[in-house]
């Protein structure tokens, strides 16, 4: 048990560390388009089960 904690104090200690890096504007698209899509299939399907 005490290895899953090193390798987990580990990760959060190179987590804390790492540098900032704000999200490239490709990268804010294609979150965008797949939570647009996300949403309209959403209701697409939840108006096709009534």
């Amino acid at each position: 048990m005490s290895e899953i904690d090193d390798e987990a104090s580990e990760f959060q200690k190179e987590f804390a560390t790492a540098a900032y890096e704000p999200l490239l504007p490709v990268e804010k698209k294609l979150i965008g388009w797949s939570l647009g899509i996300g949403v309209v299939l959403l209701v697409i399907l939840s108006y096709l089960k009534n």
